[in-house]
C-alpha cells in the first residue's frame, strides 16, 4: 500500500531564514503523519550550509518516523554540496517528478 506523498518545492535561495521555515515543514508534515515527503528543486537556485544542514536534520526526523526523504530536480552546484558534505548517498534522487512518480509507482505496485 503507498502512502500519500507531499511535495516541497524550493524557490530561490535555501539559506539560513529559509532553512528555518524549511524545516519546519518538513517537521510539521512529520507531526501530521506524512512519512514520504519529495523535495523538489527545480526553482532553487542555491543552498548554503544553513540549507544543508536542514536537509540533513529533516532527512534524520523523517528516517527517524520511518519515512523517507526523496530529492528532485537538482542544479550541479546543489548535487556538488551534498557530496562534498558526503551526505547524499542517504537521499533517492531523482531527475523530476515524473520520474518520481514513475519510480514510486514501480515500487508501490509490488
Amino acid at each position: 500500500m503507498s502512502h500519500p506523498v507531499k511535495v516541497i518545492k524550493v524557490c530561490g535561495i535555501l539559506g539560513h531564514t529559509q532553512a528555518r521555515q524549511f524545516k519546519q515543514e518538513i517537521l510539521d508534515l512529520i507531526g501530521a503523519g506524512t512519512i514520504e515527503i519529495l523535495v523538489d528543486f527545480e526553482q532553487a537556485t542555491f543552498m548554503d550550509s544553513s540549507g544543508l544542514g536542514a536537509l540533513v536534520s529533516s532527512f534524520k526526523a523523517i528516517k527517524s518516523a520511518q519515512g523517507i526523504l526523496s530529492l528532485c530536480a537538482m542544479r550541479q552546484e546543489i548535487r556538488m554540496l551534498l557530496e562534498l558534505a558526503d551526505v547524499i548517498q542517504f537521499f533517492p534522487i531523482f531527475a523530476d517528478q515524473a520520474e518520481f512518480d514513475q519510480a514510486r509507482g514501480s515500487y508501490s505496485a509490488v
